[in-house]
């Protein structure tokens, strides 16, 4: 396939599982979609108290910030992507020659500019790239095209496509995480029944979106949605514990809880439309980049400039979620259910040239994340 093709051969080739690199083929480009490291949660204790009986554990900064254990753990993901590349020939390895080649674009949160620093610093080491980012607090179209208001989404279609995939019936989706809810109120509430009614208690909906989402979720699927983030986030932040879930929780029940925190990203976020409305920005500046790093010559729209090797854009778990369920790529790491949006996980797209060939190209893509227990106990990679 020839650079012309381009757009077309990204689309095709990331809807195979396994691409494999031939032997002689050269690696031109590689993307880093990756989300940010482990934060605090998103919900002030205000918040948090109308689902548990007792206070939730405290933490250190205020919601939403990377935590100390959040940059470490994506500092060993950049480790890895230096190693990753440098053995691919897209790195030298010599941090004069990469500074150049790497460009790195964030959301314009503290954690995901946090992340996009880190990751630049571990894959130059000494020679630290700047990170590209709005001003905080600004809505980042790339990253944010709802709440920057691109283009006109239709709020009603969005949540009527997500009950379609469901038959309309969510009282169905309770049954069929029925376990799941149980074993988290079980950590939730601790022994004997609770006092009068809790939020898991309402029904769930799915419902027209509001100024920061498209399509929400309500009822006692977000609740389990919000407790098991907070028990997953507590656990992947080193907390002993006898600090997780109030000492109730361990490894396998938060194994078992991810199944409640990755059903709304299949739905609001990997449904079509909604993925549409999330996603097609973000891809359609993927496809441009890939194109660029064909031609060899500025595209519109591309990030980051000619010449560049690796682009590495740091956003959320919805950014990925939008992409995979935008172009249909599955993917899943042991231990987690289905298409996981973890901490410091990322897709990975990869422009190869093929050896003998000129202009011929194709794209690898890949889900690279750490596992939950090598994030539990920092593992180097």
């Amino acid at each position: 396939m020839t650079w012309s093709t381009l757009p077309r051969a990204l689309l095709f080739c990331v809807a195979v599982w396994s691409v494999t690199a031939a032997s002689g083929d050269e690696l031109r480009l590689a993307i880093i979609l990756s989300r940010h490291g482990v934060r605090t949660p998103m919900g002030t204790d205000e918040d948090m108290a109308r689902y548990a009986p007792q206070p939730w554990p405290k933490w250190e900064a205020p919601p939403g910030i990377q935590t100390p254990r959040g940059n470490l753990l994506i500092a060993l993901m950049g480790d890895y992507y230096r190693a990753r590349f440098a053995g691919d020939g897209l790195l030298s390895g010599n941090p004069d020659t990469d500074r150049p080649l790497v460009f790195v674009r964030a959301d314009s949160d503290q954690r995901t500019v946090e992340t996009g620093r880190i990751l630049g610093k571990a894959l130059v080491p000494g020679g630290e790239p700047d990170v590209h980012s709005m001003a905080q607090g600004v809505d980042d179209p790339l990253f944010q095209p709802y709440r920057a208001h691109v283009g006109h989404p239709d709020t009603a279609l969005a949540a009527a496509s997500v009950r379609g995939r469901i038959g309309g019936d969510t009282r169905a989706i309770e049954r069929a995480y029925a376990p799941q809810l149980s074993e988290l109120k079980a950590i939730v509430f601790g022994p004997g029944a609770p006092a009068g009614p809790t939020a898991f208690d309402g029904p769930s909906a799915i419902v027209d979106g509001d100024s920061r989402y498209a399509v929400k979720m309500t009822g006692s699927l977000a609740a389990g949605w919000r407790c098991s983030e907070e028990l997953l986030l507590e656990y992947l932040d080193g907390k002993p514990l006898s600090g997780v879930g109030w000492g109730r929780a361990d490894g396998r029940s938060v194994e078992d809880l991810l199944a409640l925190l990755a059903l709304p990203f299949d739905l609001l976020d990997r449904t079509r439309y909604p993925a549409q409305i999330g996603g097609s920005n973000l891809a359609s500046h993927i496809v441009d980049t890939l194109e660029q790093a064909a031609l060899g010559q500025p595209v519109p729209g591309a990030l980051g400039a000619p010449g560049e090797r690796l682009v590495v854009l740091v956003g959320h778990d919805s950014n990925i979620a939008n992409i995979g369920g935008l172009l249909g790529l599955n993917w899943w790491i042991p231990g987690a259910p289905e298409n996981p949006v973890l901490p410091g996980g990322a897709l990975v797209f990869e422009l190869w040239a093929r050896s003998g060939q000129p202009n011929a190209f194709y794209v690898r893509t890949s889900y690279v994340c750490q596992t939950i227990e090598q994030m539990r106990e920092a593992t180097p990679l």
